[in-house]
Formats: C-alpha cells, structure tokens, sequence
C-alpha cells in the first residue's frame, strides 16, 4: 500500500507577505499610541491628587495659625477689662509701647497692614519684642500692635468725631418729641479700636490678621 501526504500549506510570498507586515506595523503603531496616552492620563491623575493634597495641607496649616492668633484677643480683653493696663480713659489719651498700643493710627502699607508689624525698627517705636506670644513645640511667634484710630493723642471725648472713627450708632434718634428724644439719650463718644496680629510659622510663612472693637464697659 501507497501512503499518500497531504501537501503542506505554503507560506505567503510577495505582495500578501508584505500586506500581513504591513497590518502588524499598523497594530504596533496604535498600541504604542493608545500607551502614550494612558501613560499621559496616569501622570496627569497623579499630578492633580498631590495637588489637591498640597492644597487641602496649606488651608489646614492656614487655620491652625489663624486659631492660634486668637491667644491676642485673650490678652486685648486683659488690657481693656476694668482693672487693666488700658482700662482708664486716661491711659488710652498717650501711646504705651510697654502694651504695644498706639493713641493714634499707625502708618499702613498698601494693604492697609501697620508697618510696626512690618519692619522691626519701626516696630520698637510702638512696642517691645518681649510681648511676643512665642511656641516653641510649633515653631510659631505671634506679635501683635492695637492702635486707636485717632489722628491726634489726648482723650477720645475730647477729640470726638472730627479727629476719631466711631462706630455707628445701633439704635439712632431719628426723631420724636422731645420727651423720647431726652429718654433715648445717645452713648457718650466711643472710637474703635484696631488689633493687627502677625502669626510667623514653619518655612517661613506669615499671616496677617486684623480686628476692630470697641472698649468693653
């Protein structure tokens, strides 16, 4: 008995060897393509995560020397209260360096922040460096200056509106007979008062703060 093979397959020659080259080229072409574009994707996705981590990092930090100013207005309600160093109309007529505390307005930047916090020359003039509320655990010192925002030094009630900022009046006389209006006798004179607070951190940072009030009864 004869056995008889099946022929073998031949092998693609000439123009359809060079068309399946052809197709696979193409194949590698776009696969390398659809990779550079993932690869752009992940970076990108990386890149806006730590960002957002950066940011959410600095708005924290932000806050936590923003609290630690509020130690500031503990010692303001120290010096105004009955009893403190600034408690008498008297004492608030002259500037006090020993309290940081100016009878006048205090030349500002563009801003509008004291230079006295700015530059430490100008700071000696209205205050002293061993009012600086310092943490050592935090790395953190805060300086503070409150000035009265009078153009002139003497006593406010003296001074009056034509050389002193005063709030508003919250209840005003708009008029009524004159019974009412004797009834409804207007607060004597009262300016504001301004609190400029620097909190100094870690890496160097800064943070300017300020507050208005008037003198506690």
């Amino acid at each position: 008995m004869t056995l008889k093979h099946a022929p073998l397959p031949l092998r693609a020659r000439g123009p359809q060897m060079r068309r399946y080259r052809s197709e696979r080229g193409f194949s590698l072409f776009f696969t390398l393509i659809a990779l550079a574009v993932l690869l752009v994707a992940t970076a990108s996705i990386m890149r806006s995560s730590g960002l957002n981590l950066f940011s959410v990092g600095n708005i924290s930090f932000q806050q936590d020397m923003v609290s630690r100013a509020e130690q500031v207005n503990v010692r303001m309600y120290e010096l105004f209260r009955p009893g403190g160093a600034l408690a008498t109309n008297s004492s608030l007529a002259a500037t006090s360096t020993a309290n940081n505390y100016s009878a006048l307005a205090l030349s500002t930047n563009s801003q509008g922040i004291p230079l006295a916090l700015i530059n430490d020359t100008t700071f000696e003039s209205v205050g002293v460096a061993s009012n600086d509320i310092s943490d050592t655990d935090s790395n953190t010192k805060i300086r503070y200056v409150v000035e009265r925002l009078c153009d002139q030094a003497g006593d406010a009630s003296t001074l009056g509106v034509k050389h002193c900022v005063k709030s508003p009046d919250s209840k005003p006389i708009l008029g009524g007979s004159s019974t009412q209006a004797g009834m409804a006798i207007p607060p004597s004179f009262a300016p504001i008062y301004r609190v400029s607070i620097r909190v100094q951190g870690p890496r160097g940072s800064e943070t300017y703060i300020q507050n208005t009030f008037l003198k506690p009864n």
